[in-house]
Order: structure tokens, then C-alpha cells, then sequence
């Protein structure tokens, strides 16, 4: 903005009762109190400087239309044009950042432009009476005949500037309901990746187990055999007739490993199964669950891992355990929650 010219000395000659009436007549009904002493003090050094104004700062771009300050509201509104550039620059340059820190960042940028009208102001503003007051006094030949030119003016300006508040105001309205639009629009389009995370959930195979692996047990039907057909068959192919006599008792003692193993899987899943335990929690990341799992062992709790699919992907539950008694299990919980985490206790 540009600045306000030296005083002029015809201006400062005029008597302090003649000058303030003459700034009345410039400024009209509205503040012409408030302005009167800044106005004299100015004149008294000879030069203007920087006074605060409030409502310079508030209304900013409207408080320069309302005051006829044409030139220095078009350099303030390519200021805030500035600022809505850098603003939005700094908002993409600093995605990764918290919110609040973005928002303070971009509102402090704000304060910094709206404290230009607000130390200026004034000062813009007496320049532009004085000028206005010369011109009137230059043009008549009494100073009640410039006081009513300054008030003609006055009306006729004051009117004018209040147009172009309400014109501000009705664009700031517009632009505000097209930016709610917008989002309104924009909130209700659906969105495509939300659909794409539904279909894994759709396409796991139906054989796949849903239950945890340690606690899955056969069905009778998958781990017993038909009566009618021998349990050798179950497990493996028939031995051929032409096969040497010594086959089938390898054949035999292989099947028998197999079921004393499998006998022997069943008992420890039915002893991880049955008994008092701590719930830990359930865990997505595979890797939380291991710097879990590395806590629970390094403290020597004994510690269950079950893998779970689920429609959100494979989960890893984890818990301590089995105890035989709930005692036992509470006790355990106390060391787990000593140790930062969550711990629930749950009956066979």
C-alpha cells in the first residue's frame, strides 16, 4: 500500500477548531470521535504513523471499501489473494503433518495479513481526508461552504462504499455455499476403494478353516473311519497283491505311528482347549503380535498363539495359559498387565 503524503502546510495552518470541523464534515457521523485525536496528534508531528484500528482489523477489505480507500483495498485484496496462494502451498507442502499444526500455520499467515489494515489504516485514511479537504477548501470560498462540500461528498461515497460491503458480502456468501456444495457433493460420491476391501472377505475359499488352528479338531466322520472299511485304508493306499510278504508290517507299523501321533496332537489340542486363561488381545499386524508374544516368553508366561482368518484378513490371537485352577489364571493376568497389557480372564 501506498504512503500517505506530507502534510500540507495550508492544511496544518488552520485553526484546531476550523480543522476539526472540517475532519468532521470528511468522516461523517461514524467513529468521527475516535478519529478526531489521532487525526491531531498526526498533524502535531507533522507525519502519520501507525495506530491501531479494530475495525480496520475486523472488517479489513470492507472497512476500506466502506472509507473509500479504493487503491488500498485492491493491493489488500491481491494481498489475500497472495495469502490464499501460500496458504494453500504451505497445506500441501506439509500433508504429512498433524492438523492442528496445518491450521495454526495457515491462520497465523492470516493475523500477519489482517495486521496490515489494522496498524495502517489509519494512517491511509487521514492521508486520503486530508486530500480531500484541501480539494474542498480550494473550491470554496468560506469554510462552512467546504464543510457542506465535504458532506455532499460524504453521502454520496459513503453510499457507494456501503454497495460495495454488501457486494463483498454477498460474494463472500456465494463462495461459502459453493465450497459447502462441493463437499456435500463430494461426501456423497461413493467410493471405489471401499468397495474393493468387501471382495477379499468374498473370494476366501470355503475350505479354508475360520476357527483357530490349535482348537480345530477332526469330525468324527474325517478322523475315524467307516466301520466296514479297515483304518490302514484311511491313511494310505492298499498294498498291492504282488508285494512282498514283509510290506505289509511296515505298512502296519507306519499307520500305527501315524495314529498314536495324531492321538497325541488331538490330547494337547484338547489340553490348550480346556482349562482357565488369560486373554491377551487380538492382533492384525503380524508383527505386533510377535513383539507381544517376545514380551509374554521373556517374562515366562506360557503363551497360546492361535492364527485366525477373518474378513478383514488373518488375525493372530494371543493368551497365557492353560491353568487349572482361576487363581492361577488371575495371577498370571496381574503379570501380564504388569507389563502393559490388557489381560482378561476366561473360564474353560
Amino acid at each position: 500500500m501506498s504512503d500517505p503524503a506530507p502534510l500540507d502546510e495550508s492544511t496544518t495552518a488552520v485553526g484546531g477548531a476550523v480543522r476539526d470541523a472540517l475532519y468532521r464534515a470528511a468522516l461523517g457521523p461514524v467513529h468521527a470521535e475516535h478519529y478526531l485525536p489521532v487525526f491531531a496528534r498526526f498533524d502535531e508531528r507533522g507525519r502519520a504513523g501507525t495506530a491501531w484500528n479494530l475495525s480496520a482489523f475486523v472488517f479489513n477489505l470492507g472497512w476500506l471499501l466502506y472509507r473509500q480507500l479504493w487503491g488500498a483495498a485492491g493491493e489488500f485484496a491481491l494481498l489475500l489473494a497472495a495469502w490464499a496462494a501460500v496458504g494453500g502451498g504451505l497445506w500441501w507442502l506439509t500433508d504429512t503433518w498433524p492438523l492442528g499444526v496445518r491450521v495454526g500455520l495457515v491462520l497465523a499467515l492470516l493475523l500477519l495479513v489482517l495486521l496490515v489494515p489494522g496498524l495502517f489504516g489509519t494512517a491511509l485514511l487521514h492521508a486520503q481526508v486530508r486530500q480531500r479537504m484541501i480539494s474542498a477548501v480550494e473550491q470554496s470560498t468560506t469554510i462552512d461552504a467546504a464543510c457542506e462540500l465535504l458532506q455532499s461528498r460524504g453521502h454520496g461515497q459513503r453510499r457507494n462504499g456501503a454497495w460495495a460491503v454488501a457486494g463483498l458480502l454477498l460474494g463472500a456468501g456465494a463462495m461459502a455455499w459453493a465450497l459447502w456444495a462441493w463437499t456435500a457433493n463430494s461426501a456423497d460420491r461413493p467410493s471405489p476403494p471401499v468397495a474393493t476391501l468387501s471382495q477379499p472377505a468374498a473370494s476366501v475359499p470355503a475350505s479354508q478353516p475360520q476357527t483357530p488352528a490349535l482348537l480345530t479338531e477332526p469330525s468324527p466322520a474325517e478322523s475315524e473311519p467307516p466301520e466296514s472299511t479297515p483304518s490302514i485304508a484311511a491313511v494310505s493306499p492298499a498294498v498291492p497283491a504282488s508285494a512282498s510278504p514283509t510290506a505289509t508290517p511296515v505298512a502296519e507299523s507306519s499307520q500305527t505311528n501315524a495314529r498314536a501321533a495324531l492321538a497325541e496332537t488331538l490330547n494337547q489340542v484338547r489340553s490348550r482347549a480346556q482349562g482357565f486363561g488369560v486373554s491377551v488381545g487380538l492382533f492384525a499386524v503380524a508383527g505386533n503380535a510377535d513383539r507381544v508374544v517376545a514380551t509374554l516368553a521373556g517374562a515366562g508366561l506360557p503363551v497360546i498363539i492361535d492364527p485366525i482368518e477373518s474378513a478383514r484378513g488373518p488375525m493372530t490371537r494371543v493368551r497365557v495359559g492353560p491353568f487349572e485352577t482361576r487363581e492361577e489364571a488371575q495371577a498370571a493376568a496381574g503379570r501380564v498387565r504388569a507389563l502393559g497389557l490388557e489381560a482378561r480372564v476366561y473360564a474353560p
